[in-house]
């Protein structure tokens, strides 16, 4: 049997773990943080496929099939959502409307006063604890081992055996190392507001409320280049103020957690196979910006495409 070792236990290293396990690989997860303690157990998680093109277009519409089905199944984690996108700008209709199970144009007298375009529709929301969750287990379940250990660079693993997939997320920036990957800060606070059932994605400032099962997520926040983790106060209060002048409910709710994510900036997703040096070959999977789990399935995919060239399986 084939060993890969993946490094990194966000929704990228999990998702790929666990299609590489699903094909017959003997795989183990090596990851400085538990999924529940990654950047992406702090994530909106919704999907959205509004600005992607090329490969991440494959790779988001995979992983909506993906998201729909386990939307129909109690537990999973993901929940067919009522949403509402709003436009500063006129933007048109996009290549994913088909796709849903429904989706329409704003009328002009559904848009807010300084909306120019937006859309209605229904999309697949993760819960990440839950969905996480789940996908750690499956992977356990199924024989796979998870140790909790910082890796601090791929040179340090040139005595493990079989193929490598780095996962590591804006840590890739020093573990790869990456010069062209940087963080790119968020922060979240899930409230409960069970009467919230309408989703809103506001682009003219990036505020968005995110109705899903355990609980209502308010953002966002995007600090390009900030690595730092603790809470901030402040942009507390300002997700609060965005999302009520959206939702008046948000000001009463009760607050059930405040969490910052570390998002891996990259220009472009780096999704490929490299021989590297030692005589190792890792496939890289990193680079996924704010929506790490629109693409996160249809990723995972290709890397077990790319195992199983390199392993002639």
């Amino acid at each position: 049997m084939a060993e890969v070792t993946v490094i990194g236990a966000g929704v990228s290293g999990l998702s790929a773990a666990l299609n590489l396990q699903l094909a017959g690989f003997d795989v183990r997860i090596l990851t400085r943080d538990p999924p529940q303690g990654s950047a992406s157990a702090a994530a909106g998680a919704v999907w959205s496929g509004g600005s992607v093109a090329g490969r991440s277009r494959r790779w988001a519409d995979d992983s909506l099939a993906h998201f729909l089905k386990l939307a129909t199944r109690a537990d999973s984690g993901v929940g067919l959502r009522r949403m509402r996108q709003l436009f500063p700008q006129q933007v048109g209709l996009p290549w994913f409307k088909d796709k849903l199970p429904f989706f329409a144009n704003m009328r002009p007298d559904e848009l807010p006063s300084k909306g120019q375009d937006g859309w209605i529709m229904d999309v697949p929301i993760v819960a990440p604890p839950r969905y996480l969750q789940n996908l750690q287990e499956q992977f356990l379940g199924a024989g796979g081992k998870l140790d909790v250990r910082e890796v601090t660079s791929l040179d340090g693993l040139a005595d493990d055996s079989g193929l490598l997939v780095n996962c590591t997320g804006a840590w890739a920036k020093y573990v790869t190392p990456d010069p062209e990957v940087f963080p790119i800060r968020g922060q979240t606070l899930l409230i409960d507001a069970p009467q919230i059932r309408t989703g809103t994605m506001r682009s003219s400032d990036d505020t968005y409320l995110f109705p899903r099962d355990d609980g209502v997520l308010l953002g966002g926040i995007y600090q390009y280049y900030s690595w730092r983790q603790e809470i901030d106060r402040a942009q507390s209060r300002d997700i609060l103020e965005r999302c009520s002048q959206i939702e008046p409910a948000v000001t009463d709710a009760a607050i059930i957690r405040t969490a910052v994510g570390i998002r891996p900036g990259r220009a472009a997703v780096r999704l490929e196979a490299e021989k590297r040096s030692d005589g190792r070959t890792v496939i890289h999977n990193y680079g996924h910006g704010s929506i790490g789990f629109t693409l996160s399935w249809g990723c995972a995919l290709e890397v077990l495409a790319l195992a199983r060239k390199l392993s002639n399986r």
